[in-house]
């Protein structure tokens, strides 16, 4: 990639906000709040303050909406409604998908600080005193309810923390923002020691802990270190510090390594977020990405997945037209030369064993990371803490993510192998190691009671083979061998032809059945006449009270029962030409 494409970065990142304006207009109320859905919480669409003003100041390559009438209108009423809604600590109250949260959004408040401050330096005439009144109220609340108790720390743990290392660093920047801002160097004073903890707490792969521990065994949470690494990179654009650019260089890396080629996170090393959720790549904190030619490649390459999600930009929700302000303003321009995730001989492993690999045209990901989370009291009934479960993931550029690596909770029939028994069943592994050996590509996981493998052979372009093995070394089983295939289409097909719709209806399936196996889009998987293909497949959601997934976020299964008596079973997967 030549430095002259480097040239439309990040002006590409600044028109996309222009773009997406009318769609905030369309959808303020007559309170003032911006609504996308209905059923979405309504904090995270107020952070269209932030693109608003940046608009209105002209702060866009083309100025398309610089001083408009209209925007100005909305910014006057989405504030008043903002100034109603904080409460005198600051706090935002809303429901959640039948969560009921009150408390301070600390992105929320960030992104009000930001249009403060650009609005100000614009001259404009706006409720700058009430709006800061709130803003300090909620700085204090997050300081006090948050923050006090890591004072002094050097290691960020979740059970310490409450919350997440994403979260810490969204609260230093917002805080030490604020101080900046609205001229308080008492916040400022009391969130930098905290930052640069955080900041030298990065794993040696570059990476922030989500549910850790001192030996920091606990694995990454790529989707949600974007946030923590966007959190860093504001710190080091505002302080021009070192612990700061250390941090987000290191980050830099892990993201430019540990991605899948289209971009979007390396799902099987995630132990917070399933692919389903948000399958896009993430647009947050690229322009943290932009202090090196790689960096700037990686950030391009996620900015252009995202974009081949989002082809109606009226639609873009606030909070990632907020994000991509921020990648506009705080752009380091550049050499740009591609990330090494677009490398056709890519490959990258970690501290853990886990890695990632390109062979052919395939991508495929391997883990045998421990499961801690189940193992621990303080994460065990801990919705956001998934349960490590999955050995492996695949993708193909004909597809994107074809067989999924994402993990679940409380959900034996997600993991990769299972086992029932007399006591207790044994799913979760507790650790093993990833190899290549004659080409084969190879996970190996010790359970409590067993040992498994999974070697896939990569033959060529079009073609991939999976051999599942179990060692039955301290139990009989039976076990069980699986993978979901990530959602790419409304029906799948038997080799006989016949339609496997993707709907309401359950069903179970035989490999024999389906004539030795099935079409999904542009991929046929044939196996054993005993293996089974079940839909659908509802794995755990996070985000919803009853912890019930979407709709489209159901899953088809494929698994086979293995013994003692046999303990190897295989599968090709076939690309069409």
């Amino acid at each position: 990639m030549s430095t002259s494409h480097a040239s439309t970065y990040p002006d590409l990142f600044g028109r996309c906000v222009a773009d997406a304006i009318p769609g905030i207009l369309r959808r303020q109320r007559a309170d003032g709040a911006i609504v996308y859905d209905e059923k979405a919480p309504i904090v995270y669409p107020q952070q269209a303050i932030f693109p608003l003003a940046y608009v209105w100041a002209g702060l866009d390559p083309d100025r398309r909406h610089h001083h408009s009438t209209a925007v100005r209108d909305a910014i006057i009423k989405l504030g008043d409604h903002l100034v109603s809604r904080y409460n005198d600590k600051g706090e935002f109250t809303y429901d959640s998908y039948g969560n009921l949260v009150s408390g301070v959004d600390q992105r929320l408040t960030y992104a009000w600080t930001e249009a403060l401050r650009i609005l100000r330096e614009a001259g404009g005439d706006f409720a700058f005193d009430r709006w800061g009144d709130r803003i300090v109220r909620a700085c204090e609340t997050l300081i006090a309810h948050r923050l006090q108790r890591l004072v002094g720390i050097r290691r960020f743990i979740g059970r310490i923390m409450g919350t997440s290392t994403n979260h810490v660093s969204l609260y230093v920047s917002t805080i030490h923002r604020a101080g900046e801002v609205l001229e308080r160097p008492d916040l400022c004073s009391f969130v930098l020691p905290i930052g640069r903890a955080l900041a030298a707490d990065i794993h040696p792969d570059g990476y922030w802990e989500e549910h850790g521990d001192l030996l920091r065994s606990g694995g990454p949470t790529p989707s949600y270190n974007y946030l923590t690494i966007k959190g860093m990179g504001l710190m080091y654009a505002w302080t021009r510090e070192a612990v700061f650019r250390s941090a987000i260089d290191a980050a830099t890396r892990f993201h430019a390594r540990f991605a899948y080629p289209d971009a979007s996170f390396f799902d099987l090393i995630d132990e917070r977020v399933r692919s389903g959720h948000d399958s896009a790549p993430r647009v947050w904190g690229l322009f943290a990405f932009s202090h090196s030619p790689e960096g700037r490649g990686a950030a391009i390459a996620h900015f252009r997945g995202w974009r081949m999600h989002h082809q109606h930009l009226e639609d873009v929700g606030p909070e990632t037209l907020a994000r991509h302000c921020e990648n506009h303003l705080y752009w380091n321009p550049g050499e740009v030369v591609p990330a090494p995730f677009e490398r056709p001989d890519h490959s990258a492993t970690m501290v853990l064993p886990a890695g990632i690999f390109r062979r052919h045209a395939w991508s495929i990901g391997l883990s045998s990371m421990r499961a801690t989370n189940a193992e621990d009291p303080a994460y065990r009934d801990n919705g956001f803490a998934l349960e490590r479960q999955k050995l492996f993931s695949i993708w193909h550029p004909r597809t994107g993510l074809l067989i999924d690596g994402s993990h679940s909770k409380h959900q034996l029939e997600n993991s990769t192998f299972s086992s029932l028994g007399e006591y207790a069943n044994d799913w979760w592994p507790c650790g093993g190691s990833v190899s290549e050996e004659d080409g084969d590509l190879i996970v190996r996981a010790a359970y409590k009671t067993f040992f498994a493998s999974v070697r896939v052979t990569p033959v060529d372009d079009r073609t991939l083979q999976l051999h599942f093995s179990v060692d039955p070394a301290g139990c009989r089983g039976p076990f069980t061998a699986g993978f979901t295939l990530a959602r790419s289409a409304s029906q799948a097909r038997s080799l006989t032809d016949q339609v496997l719709e993707l709907s309401a209806e359950a069903f179970v399936a035989t490999g024999k059945d389906l004539g030795g196996g099935f079409r999904y889009g542009p991929a046929t998987i044939s196996g054993p006449d005993d293996f089974s293909l079940h839909w659908p497949f509802a794995p755990f959601n996070s985000y919803t009270a009853d912890h019930k997934p979407w709709h489209h976020d159901h899953l088809l299964r494929v698994s086979v029962v293995l013994t003692p008596e046999r303990t190897q079973a295989s599968f090709t997967v076939t690309m069409d030409g």
